[in-house]
């Protein structure tokens, strides 16, 4: 096995770490939506378990860039217009996990979900976006700009708002339904 081959297996079993770390984190989404739109109780756990997924996801999206840097050389694997997408995706989800444990959960715990339904649609939106990222192979090294990919992102943006929005009205008048029966 040449040194070519060993990085290419380093890249595949990273790529397949961080897709574990990524398919954690949305069914701890689902469930903590669930529980911000009032439709099951809140269970602690799934903050740890997305924290989890966080976690992973950091440590082996690093290791691929790493890999990556390797693999094509420092300047080719930075003049990539998609990994500049992936880094504005992870820092705009940083900012929105921050945002969400520093305003969201003040004001959740004041009895006010808004402020962290609006956050997690931020969060969806990065999550879906970065799969996106992540499969749009294709579309690498200069095949779509970095406007192009950032003009995909706020389309994503938009429609998890506008989709969060919607289930938060299905759940209001759900409400009502079940307490009367």
């Amino acid at each position: 096995m040449n040194m070519s081959e060993v990085i290419g297996l380093l890249v595949t079993l990273a790529a397949v770490w961080h897709l574990i770390g990524f398919a954690l984190g949305p069914v701890y989404i689902h469930f903590s939506i669930r529980s911000l739109l009032g439709l099951a109780p809140y269970d602690p756990s799934w903050a740890r378990g997305i924290r989890t997924a966080d976690l992973h996801l950091w440590l082996s999206g690093l290791t691929l860039i790493v890999l990556g840097i390797w693999q094509k050389g420092f300047e080719l694997y930075l003049s990539n217009p998609k990994l500049w997408c992936k880094v504005t995706v992870v820092l705009v989800w940083l900012a929105s996990t921050q945002a969400m444990r520093h305003y969201g959960v003040p004001r959740l715990a004041r009895g006010d979900a808004r402020p962290m339904l609006r956050l997690s649609a931020v969060n969806i939106a990065c999550w879906t976006y970065g799969v996106m990222l992540g499969c749009a192979k294709p579309l690498a090294y200069g095949v779509w700009s970095y406007p192009q990919f950032l003009s995909g992102f706020a389309l994503t943006g938009a429609l998890c708002f506008v989709g969060l929005k919607w289930l938060e009205g299905r759940a209001m008048q759900a409400r009502p339904q079940r307490a009367g029966t």
